[in-house]
């Protein structure tokens, strides 16, 4: 693990969890608030020795995990709550969990069903063209999902604005759709300290998933990547001193990252349109056009985000749909 130190700041314990097998999140990044009771900010996934290392580090900062009291869930991925069920067994007291309700689902005991496969990935794999042996890779990855957390159905949901506060810390919940539906950062006002989950990460560009279950947003005709670049903004609209994400390090100029981000999905714009203009096309036809690499098991996120580009393209009429097959045939215009 190679990240630099986080900054000192009151009341605030950065944990940075190594985690084999995902090296390119470098680390999964949990935050505990207060000196007891505390508020934890996400919970890494669960895999052995990930909660003894965690209640280690608490204590080596004076803190102690039976002191937990919330759990603060910045998106409904794995990594980011597949250990809070493990930490509520570890306390002798209720532990409430939140997070916003556009994601709830993605938590729930229902959508760890078997392998957390469902017909919507199913058809989404046929649309895009994807080969049966290509197919299976993704599904045997998304098994192994289901190791890596337990669900959570005991949970209170929040909305935009919902405010939490401790000894030493006040806490703004603020809706940055995108990465997922119900992606929230959470803004630490006093020290203006965003926690950001997967909105901003500063050694990768986070990926606008497309939403599988199209009756799960709230918001009619939501697309991921529209609704990912409203959230850069109005983050950049912010005073926003450091900002902790949830993995790799801390970031210190926003300005410049969002800069970043914004001119990255401008290029991979013009790739996806470059690549369906040669000719008429299916996602997966196109993936070795957009992507230099893509590495084993994620050619699933490489769909998706060729996917979230070409909706962007449609709407401006600048692709279109020729053949809804599947597979689905798109060409650019």
């Amino acid at each position: 693990m190679n990240i630099k130190p986080f900054p000192q700041s009151e009341n605030i314990t950065p944990i940075a969890v190594p985690v084999p097998g995902l090296s390119n999140l470098i680390t999964v990044n949990l935050y505990a608030l207060g000196k007891g009771p505390i508020t934890l900010i996400d919970t890494c996934l669960k895999a052995p020795g990930i909660l003894e290392y965690v209640v280690r580090a608490l204590q080596e900062a004076g803190l102690d995990i039976g002191d937990a009291e919330r759990i603060i869930i910045t998106h409904g991925h794995m990594d980011h709550f597949g250990l809070a069920s493990a930490i509520r067994q570890a306390v002798n007291h209720p532990v409430e969990c939140f997070i916003h309700g556009e994601d709830k689902w993605q938590i729930s005991s229902e959508n760890f069903g078997k392998e957390m496969w469902s017909e919507e990935a199913n058809a989404l794999m046929a649309m895009a063209g994807m080969p049966l042996a290509e197919k299976e890779k993704v599904r045997k990855r998304f098994a192994t999902f289901r190791e890596l957390g337990d669900p959570l159905d005991e949970v209170c949901v929040f909305e935009d604005g919902r405010e939490f506060e401790g000894e030493g810390y006040r806490l703004h919940v603020i809706h940055t759709p995108g990465h997922t539906p119900g992606s929230c950062c959470i803004y630490e006002s006093e020290q203006k300290i965003l926690f950001s989950g997967d909105t901003l990460i500063k050694h990768i560009t986070p990926n606008p998933l497309v939403v599988i279950k199209r009756n799960g947003p709230r918001e009619p005709g939501y697309k991921s990547l529209k609704a990912y670049s409203r959230s850069l903004d109005r983050l950049a609209g912010l005073d926003i001193k450091y900002v902790f994400t949830g993995h790799g390090e801390y970031i210190g100029d926003l300005p410049s990252l969002i800069s970043i981000y914004k001119r990255h999905h401008r290029e991979r714009m013009v790739l996806v349109w470059n690549a369906l203009h040669k000719r008429a096309r299916t996602l997966y036809d196109v993936i070795g056009d957009v992507f230099l690499q893509v590495p084993e098991g994620d050619v699933f996120l490489a769909i998706s985000e060729i996917l979230v580009h070409l909706e962007i393209l449609i709407d401006e009429g600048k692709a279109e749909l020729v053949d809804p097959g599947p597979p689905a045939i798109y060409h650019s215009l």
